[in-house]
C-alpha cells in the first residue's frame, strides 16, 4: 500500500483580494481538515518572517503568501514589504538546511476577480515536491555532522 501522503498547507492572504473570503476559505478548511489552514491579514505586507517560520514550525509542508497584484495595494507598498519578507524567510531556512521553495509568494493577476477557495484550490493541485518536513529528523541529522 504506497499512500502519497497529502502536503500540510498554510495560505497567509491579502482580505481584500476576496471579498467574501471568510465563507470560502471556512467551507474549504472544513472539507479539507487538517490538509490546509487560512491565515488573513489586512495587508500582505503585515507578514513578518516569523510567521512563516513558525507556520513550518508547527508542520506545514508548504507556505504560502498571497498577495494583490504589483502596483495594486491599498497600502502603496504592502506587496513589496511582503516579496522581501518572504526572501529575508527564505535565506533563513536555507540556512538551517531546508528548500527555500517551501516559502512562496503569489501575486493574484490584475484584473481578475478571484476567490481564495479557487486560487487555493490551484496551488493545492500543483505536485509539491519539497516533500514533508521533518525539523525534528533534520536537527538530529545536522547535530549528527558536528560531533
Amino acid at each position: 500500500m504506497d499512500q502519497k501522503k497529502a502536503a500540510r498547507v498554510m495560505i497567509f492572504f491579502c482580505q481584500r483580494i476576496d471579498a467574501e473570503q471568510d465563507a470560502h476559505r471556512r467551507l474549504l478548511e472544513k472539507e479539507l481538515g487538517s490538509q490546509i489552514k487560512f491565515f488573513p491579514l489586512p495587508c500582505s505586507g503585515r507578514i513578518e518572517p516569523l510567521h512563516l517560520m513558525r507556520a513550518l514550525e508547527s508542520g506545514a509542508d508548504k507556505v504560502y503568501v498571497v498577495t494583490c497584484p504589483e502596483g495594486a495595494c491599498c497600502y502603496r507598498e504592502g506587496n513589496i514589504r511582503a516579496r522581501k519578507r518572504l526572501a529575508y524567510a527564505q535565506r533563513l531556512i536555507e540556512e538551517i538546511g531546508l528548500a527555500k521553495e517551501r516559502l512562496e509568494l503569489i501575486h493574484v493577476p490584475a484584473g481578475t476577480t478571484t476567490t481564495i477557495d479557487t486560487l487555493a484550490r490551484e496551488l493545492l493541485a500543483r505536485e509539491v515536491f519539497v516533500g514533508p518536513l521533518s525539523v525534528k529528523a533534520q536537527g538530529q541529522e545536522r547535530q549528527r555532522r558536528h560531533i
